[in-house]
């Protein structure tokens, strides 16, 4: 019985350490915190939403480019 206690006693203080960490922020998560913040304020999106619009232009681009190429096949076989 006594390991027992002892088990539920090391148990209970490793899990409250691990919660009292959680809420606690490092110099560069508040630092990053901090850009995300500022990105958001300027562009009004944050950083996930910007790379999502770059994906897409991208594509955009390469189906133009896919056009072309295929227009200028085309061409080339008449």
């Amino acid at each position: 019985m006594r390991t027992f206690s002892k088990g539920l006693v090391v148990l209970l203080f490793g899990t409250m350490l691990g919660l009292a960490g959680c809420d606690q922020q490092g110099p560069m998560e508040k630092a990053g915190e901090k850009a995300d913040n500022a990105v958001d304020e300027v562009t009004g999106q944050g950083p996930m939403e910007q790379a999502g619009e770059n994906v897409d232009d991208a594509w955009e681009d390469t189906k133009d480019a896919g056009k072309e190429m295929g227009e200028a096949v085309d061409g080339d076989n008449q």
